[in-house]
């Protein structure tokens, strides 16, 4: 199949059924299931179709210093959508983003050091997490929310990838978790349903960290070992039966 074909197709499906997943199993549980490789997956399967399977390994460790910044970008948009509107929430948090990003990646951390770091980072931050408001909201609904969902993560995808030979694996990876899909729902959660559903949509993504940092971590071993289809899949159940431990360990 065309790869991009491939792209303009895969991602709106997957964020379609992300939002509908949301919808019916609720917003934490929304977050945990959004926190799969569903962007992150197809971007690094794109990078070794594109680029070759070294590439695509070079770039994990990148990947895990931008889930460190993602876990920022999680907890400072939850900690500011209780008092503030979407906007300036968005643009003070990708700063942060950007912030943790730069100093990570000024300190190129192993990739062992860098996974142990996350994994003792979302536990961390699941301890300290802002607590939601008990206000009840009516919920909202765009008349073309899930289309527009899906064009945003689509441009993303398609813009990381063709930039991927000039940016290199490392800032290849260190934008492949940059918080799109994140962004995505924190804004529509945030202005449809308010800072309640907004907190606990972004405290389900960051509990899926653990199976989604393990997720990529495997792929740093697997995918010199097996075919990128069965690296894939092992990571993929590993990632799924973590996520279900958490949701188990940590309920709304």
């Amino acid at each position: 199949m065309n790869i991009l074909l491939l792209k303009v197709t895969l991602m709106p499906s997957v964020i379609a059924l992300v939002t509908l997943a949301a919808r019916k199993w609720g917003n934490q549980l929304g977050g945990l299931i959004g926190s799969m490789p569903w962007i992150a997956g197809p971007i690094l399967l794109f990078f070794i179709l594109e680029q070759g399977k070294e590439f695509g390994i070079h770039s994990i460790q990148g990947t895990m210093t931008g889930i460190l910044a993602l876990i920022a970008f999680c907890y400072s948009y939850s900690a500011l959508c209780r008092n503030h509107g979407w906007f300036p929430t968005l643009m003070l948090s990708y700063v942060i983003y950007t912030a943790t990003a730069l100093v990570f990646n000024y300190l190129q951390l192993r990739l062992w050091v860098s996974y142990g770091l996350v994994i003792a980072l979302v536990f961390l931050v699941i301890r300290v997490f802002p607590t939601p408001p008990m206000q009840a909201v009516k919920v909202r609904r765009l008349p073309f929310e899930i289309p527009i969902r899906m064009l945003v993560a689509t441009l993303f995808v398609l813009v990381i990838t063709g930039l991927a030979s000039i940016l290199g694996p490392t800032w290849s990876g260190i934008l492949t978790p940059f918080p799109i899909l994140t962004s995505i729902l924190a804004i529509f959660s945030h202005t449809l349903q308010g800072s309640r559903a907004t907190i606990m949509t972004l405290r389900g993504l960051v509990m899926g960290l653990l199976g989604f940092t393990t997720f990529l971590f495997l792929q740093a071993f697997l995918l010199n070992q097996f075919s990128v289809a069965v690296a894939f899949g092992i990571g993929f159940i590993i990632n799924a039966l973590i996520n279900l431990t958490a949701s188990r360990i940590w309920k709304p």
